[in-house]
């Protein structure tokens, strides 16, 4: 497969001293002079902590999600040592609202490894194997922070760089695992050893802002003379779209236990089917036959109060949630209570936000007995 796209990566890069491939989108990559916070954090203080961070946080996410979580992640931890040294709730809290909060856990593993290597917080991995060695580093994230604060050609491969290649290339196909090892080659082929941090980033942002999956705005393209998709008008057709996703339908029931004014939390434990580890509301998950299988250590039977049912979706599944409501006499030792007032803000998943705004939306038309 390699070979066979050999001849055309030649043609993107021919020779060294010409204007190339490289150059070209490094060019255009700089005049854009894109404002995010990441960038100009690092900028400013050329702490790898802050590309590390957006890089783990940008996985699986929006950058507009990720802006708010951002600001708010560096005013609770401003360096490594800051976050090596923090309970892991206060890391979940500062990280609220992005989801897949396993890789916040990594990260915050990683940084106390690297801090019992330095308490300075000086001890960098510098290049793509060492980064890779860390907890939560896969190929894409230890290629991007290598390249970007450190300097080391190795080129990144995600969405946005697949399908620009597709269509520099006219690779009319849906992109599997054999085409990103294909694709690794090639970006490493072409990466500017000088500048492989704005290369890196000029590849991303073009996918991002220009070559976008409908609607590429061609006429914006630094590479839009060597791309054979536009030459060929045929970038609606490279890539191929992958299979449509099959959605896994979940009964999934939440419980809002109160006791004098406070709510229980549970954490769920690392066995559960969504959301592990994160704190939020007791949950069970619906069977066969009705049977529950429970999310934490807490267990509670249906309630004649349901607030009502929402609906939810985690990676390939879709969820119909009901909510429970419960007042207990006596507080369980399991769970965390929390002041009312408090709740939101320790909630991290958005499916427990769902489940405590139908709360709060109904709260005060529920029996003042049971609120009491």
């Amino acid at each position: 497969m390699l070979t066979s796209i050999a001849s055309s990566v030649q043609a993107l890069n021919p020779k060294p001293s010409e204007k190339t491939f490289a150059r070209a989108l490094i060019l255009w990559y700089r005049k854009q002079d894109r404002k995010l916070p990441w960038r100009e954090r690092f900028a400013a203080t050329g702490d790898p902590f802050a590309v590390w961070v957006s890089e783990i946080m940008l996985q699986q996410t929006t950058i507009q999600a990720v802006l708010p979580a951002y600001a708010r992640f560096f005013e609770t931890f401003p360096d490594i040592v800051a976050l090596a040294k923090a309970e892991e709730e206060e890391v979940r809290l500062a990280c609220r609202g992005l989801g897949y909060y396993r890789r916040f856990r990594f990260l915050h593993q990683a940084a106390q490894e690297l801090v019992r290597r330095d308490p300075k917080g000086h001890a960098w991995p510098k290049d793509f194997k060492t980064w890779r060695e860390l907890p939560g580093i896969g190929d894409y994230t230890a290629a991007a922070i290598s390249s970007i604060a450190f300097g080391y050609a190795k080129g990144v491969v995600d969405g946005n760089v697949e399908r620009v290649l597709c269509r520099l290339l006219d690779l009319r196909v849906v992109v599997d695992a054999s085409w990103k090892r294909s694709f690794q080659k090639v970006v490493d082929a072409l990466i500017d050893p000088e500048a492989p941090g704005d290369f890196n980033q000029a590849f991303m942002e073009l996918g991002q802002t220009v070559c976008t999956k409908q609607n590429p705005d061609c006429s914006r393209c630094p590479l839009h003379k060597v791309c054979q998709a536009a030459q060929n008008q045929s970038q609606h057709l490279a890539p191929q779209p992958k299979p449509p996703m099959a959605f896994e339908d979940v009964s999934l029931h939440l419980w809002i236990l109160e006791h004098k004014g406070k709510i229980g939390l549970a954490t769920r434990h690392d066995e559960a089917r969504f959301l592990k580890g994160s704190l939020g509301f007791p949950t069970a998950h619906e069977g066969k036959r009705g049977r529950f299988t429970w999310d934490s250590e807490v267990t509670c039977e249906p309630s004649p109060m349901i607030l009502g049912p929402f609906r939810h979706s985690i990676t390939k599944h879709k969820i119909e949630a009901k909510v429970h409501l419960y007042k207990l006499s006596k507080p369980l030792p399991e769970l965390e209570w929390t002041p009312h007032e408090e709740v939101e803000t320790r909630l991290l998943a958005n499916l427990d936000r769902k489940a405590w705004k139908l709360y709060e939306k109904h709260r005060t038309r529920l029996d003042p007995q049971l609120l009491a």
